[in-house]
């Protein structure tokens, strides 16, 4: 990862020669250009990393012990899941293991059952990075390498990852310290939580109830500071003696854990100063002493919270964004080579619906919607940007919602009504793959039109900030406040994503026995059910048997659709942590799989003659 970040870094660094006419660059652009360019700076990280995974291809597959494993099945997922373990025994004191803030919903009095489900996880994507290089060993595998990259889904969605990486490239002229942001994001790895522990006696007086204790953290590097305490103290960074007039320490308790808000807490004010006589140089930054003052009756047992960070936060995102690309690009190269016949109709099902007119139809009118979203007056008093937000993500679940019922019913109940599904499956494919690889196909198809609508999304709620201050002539807002709205947008969109999936996979099932207006109307009343589950079940708790009984039938036969619900909370600024993407990833796996089950057993008899 280091190679491929510095490699960012010389191309950003040659780009930064011609700085100079950085300065003629509107600020209005330059905050609406900031965020873009971010990702496309971890779409040049992505293809860094495809080509990067290309060479190991190469590699590998000279190595004659490796690069026939993946032809038998069984000796891969062996070998997998040896190198899945030992992924795990190195990543799992960095990642479950690592110490995590206790306001963090992983953190603090974690679980078992959250322990066992985060090992689960891990091993299960480290199972699929082992599969992974045991595919890229094999000779097959890197003979057609560069044949993968121009055919299906990745063809598309290659040029518009090499259209960010233009961006990312010539953004650089109008992008506030662009080299920074890079070596920012080759900090990233080197971040984590660190802890403190002491105790301090309580005591007859305010003398006696006070103690000092060695820490060791730079101010300047920090992201985050949280207390725990069990009972009620206060800290301070300077000797409570020696603090200045005027500093009123905050009593913390051992209600919450106490969050440093750097805003308005006090404690940050009792660092000290470089130079007590001139404070114009600021405050030190190594801070490695801390006074604390026990006001309880017992002993205070205290947990002190450090979170490094990097200088841009922000260029977290560099790193998802191209750790991301390497996944997609994994996970069709696997289908691909490990599925030939199933990754065969996929192919030929994503062709199919992309060549409709009903495709190019909802893409056009989604991103033009998307873009005219910004100039709507919301009159919201300012607002409005959480009104495109709720109608972006709204109008974006339901275009792909409705492409997903014409591409079940297209793809799988009229090939079967016109006698080709009949013609497909007399070659030697069976009508397990027929309906899985039918069923991908429209998966992938979703892919890309949610990676279209997400680019154009992410770029007009950038600009709304921008277009906001100018209608109510207002200073131009920084870039960082243009990305943080626009980057929380993307969990919105993977979850109504997820959402799409389990109706896609749900209308395959039906294909298989219905036409398409028995389809639609089915898939409809499970969406709208799906989405009144917790309002059905919460009903069933009035008393009534027969509401109850049916409140229950619900929610236990129909998708829970609310999980993938988190609009209110994107458009409140609420941050969405990985691990509820986690949970819903889960949720959408286990449906999706059901439904695909149901959907082998009513064609498994389904006459087609």
């Amino acid at each position: 990862m280091n190679v491929s970040i510095q490699m960012l870094q010389n191309l950003l660094n040659q780009t930064g020669s011609f700085a100079p006419f950085a300065l003629e660059i509107s600020p209005k652009l330059t905050s609406w250009l900031t965020p873009l360019w971010i990702i496309g700076v971890g779409c040049i990280l992505g293809l860094i990393l495809i080509g990067l995974s290309w060479g190991l291809s190469k590699g590998l597959s000279r190595v004659a012990a490796l690069n026939q494993l993946a032809a038998t099945p069984s000796k891969a997922a062996l070998v997998a899941s040896a190198l899945a373990l030992l992924m795990c025994a190195a990543l799992g004191p960095f990642t479950v293991f690592a110490e995590k803030m206790p306001s963090s919903n992983s953190g603090g009095a974690e679980s078992w059952g959250d322990l066992l489900a985060a090992i689960v996880g891990l091993y299960f994507v480290c199972w699929l990075a082992g599969y992974s290089l045991v595919v890229l060993a094999w000779k097959r595998t890197s003979r057609e390498f560069t044949m993968v990259l121009r055919e299906g889904t990745l063809y598309p969605i290659l040029l518009i990852v090499l259209f960010l990486g233009g961006v990312g490239v010539v953004g650089s002229l109008a992008v506030q310290d662009p080299a920074g942001i890079v070596q920012a994001a080759l900090g990233v790895p080197l971040t984590g939580t660190t802890k403190y522990e002491f105790s301090v006696a309580a005591g007859e007086n305010a003398l006696d109830s006070r103690s000092d204790h060695v820490i060791d953290f730079h101010a300047n590097e920090v992201a985050a500071l949280e207390i725990t305490t069990n009972q009620n103290v206060k800290i301070a960074f300077t000797p409570f003696e020696q603090l200045e007039d005027g500093i009123v320490l905050e009593e913390i308790t051992s209600e919450d854990v106490y969050r440093v808000d750097p805003s308005r807490s006090s404690l940050l004010l009792t660092i000290p100063w470089r130079d007590a006589e001139d404070t114009s140089l600021g405050r030190e930054t190594h801070i490695t002493k801390i006074y604390v003052e026990n006001l309880g009756l017992n002993t205070a047992e205290i947990g002190f919270y450090v979170r490094t960070g990097t200088t841009y936060v922000e260029a977290e995102t560099i790193l998802i964004t191209g750790f991301g690309i390497l996944a997609l690009f994994l996970t069709y190269l696997v289908q691909r080579m490990a599925m030939p016949r199933l990754f065969a109709v996929a192919l030929s099902t994503y062709k199919s619906e992309i060549a409709q007119p009903l495709f190019t139809l909802i893409v056009v009118i989604g991103v033009i919607a998307l873009i005219g979203f910004v100039w709507i007056p919301y009159n919201t008093f300012g607002e409005d940007i959480k009104m495109l937000k709720d109608a972006g993500l709204t109008l974006i679940l339901i275009l792909s919602i409705i492409l997903a019922l014409w591409s079940a019913s297209t793809s799988v109940a009229d090939e079967i009504e016109g006698r080709t599904a009949l013609t497909v499956l007399s070659k030697p494919l069976t009508r397990r793959a027929f309906v899985i690889g039918k069923f991908s196909g429209i998966v992938w198809m979703l892919a890309l039109v949610y990676i279209i609508f997400g680019v154009v999304f992410i770029a007009a709620v950038s600009y709304k900030p921008i277009y906001d201050a100018t209608e109510t002539s207002s200073g131009v807002p920084d870039w960082q406040l243009c990305f943080i709205e626009s980057i929380r947008v993307v969990p919105g969109l993977v979850l109504a994503f997820f959402e799409a999936v389990v109706i896609a996979s749900l209308s395959v099932a039906i294909s298989t026995r219905l036409p398409l207006m028995a389809n639609m109307t089915i898939c409809l009343v499970v969406y709208a059910l799906g989405h009144l589950t917790p309002l059905v079940v919460q009903s069933s708790l009035s008393g009534f048997a027969i509401v109850e009984f049916f409140g229950k039938l619900i929610a236990t036969i129909f998708p829970n659709l609310d999980h993938f619900n988190i609009q209110a909370a994107i458009s409140a600024g609420v941050d969405v942590p990985f691990e509820y993407l986690g949970w819903a990833f889960c949720y959408c796996a286990i449906y999706s799989l059901i439904a695909m089950l149901l959907a082998l057993v009513m064609f498994e008899d389904r006459d087609l003659t």
